[in-house]
């Protein structure tokens, strides 16, 4: 099925290009629909889970909100949708970056000018005050950079993230739709066993960083995964025996794992600490 991961910026039409994707590929559009079960998952408000996601976090939000748990449990929750199996197109939250090893995902990004995105705005919200509709979209580009630097450490305005941009400055949304539909439909990104298998590996590394983070026992290791044809590898220096058998445990326990690896080094003790201990 066609899985298409999106960026667009406020006033770029890049809404519109989704509806029509969805309307034309039959496809489903997932942007805030994992709050509420990210939410539960993190056992936060919501509104804290969007302003997270949307970069508007205020300083008490970044003292009292585990940024490190959100963020993992968070990617979690786009790569298992882009992994349900169904024709997906996922908005924004990093999906661009969490799908690009992934053959058959088109990440795309949908722009114009900032001219044109504040006039178009101005004629949506009908306002005639061109001075607060920029700091309006400004501060939604600076928002949305911020996320993306933060978290998946790239910067959204980088073509070089994608596969393809369309510009709505000349391009209209009927004409954006044609062409991605055309690269969906393209062999390039024809959905293969082994494009469905580097999903399912990269969803897998996920879960298991997702179960590390969230179990009581392993919450504070640092541990390196990678997988490799549902073969897990574990890295990194834990501070005893019992948490490595518990990272070990936990990611055998996921579903796909097939094999498990466990390099986990347990950190030495200098034995004036043994002795104070």
């Amino acid at each position: 099925m066609p899985l298409i991961a999106m960026n667009r910026e406020m006033g770029s039409l890049g809404k519109d290009v989704a509806k029509g994707l969805e309307e034309a590929l039959g496809l489903k559009v997932r942007h805030h629909e994992i709050i509420d079960h990210l939410a539960s998952r993190a056992r936060i408000r919501k509104s804290h889970v969007v302003s997270f996601l949307e970069g508007t976090q205020g300083l008490l939000e970044r003292l009292t909100v585990d940024q490190l748990s959100l963020r993992v449990l968070t990617s979690d929750e786009i790569v298992s949708l882009a992994a349900s199996g169904e024709g997906l197109i996922l908005r924004g939250w990093g999906a661009s970056s969490l799908l690009k090893e992934v053959p058959h995902a088109l990440r795309i990004c949908v722009t114009a000018s900032r001219r044109v995105r504040v006039q178009r705005m101005m004629e949506r919200l009908e306002s005639d005050d061109v001075n607060q509709i920029e700091r309006i979209v400004d501060q939604n580009e600076e928002a949305a950079r911020a996320v993306m630097r933060r978290h998946f450490h790239i910067d959204p305005q980088d073509i070089n993230e994608y596969d393809v941009g369309f510009n709505t400055d000349r391009m209209s949304v009927a004409h954006c739709v044609e062409k991605i539909i055309a690269l969906v439909k393209s062999e390039q990104f024809a959905e293969t066993e082994a494009s469905r298998a580097k999903l399912r590996d990269i969803a897998v590394e996920h879960h298991v960083r997702a179960a590390l983070r969230t179990h009581m026992s392993t919450c504070h290791c640092k541990v390196r995964v990678s997988v490799a044809a549902g073969r897990v590898r574990l890295e990194g220096i834990v501070e005893g025996n019992e948490q490595r058998r518990a990272c070990a445990d936990i990611a055998s326990r996921m579903k796909g794992t097939s094999e498990l690896e466990n390099l986990l080094r347990v950190a030495d003790v200098p034995a004036r600490l043994r002795r104070d201990g």
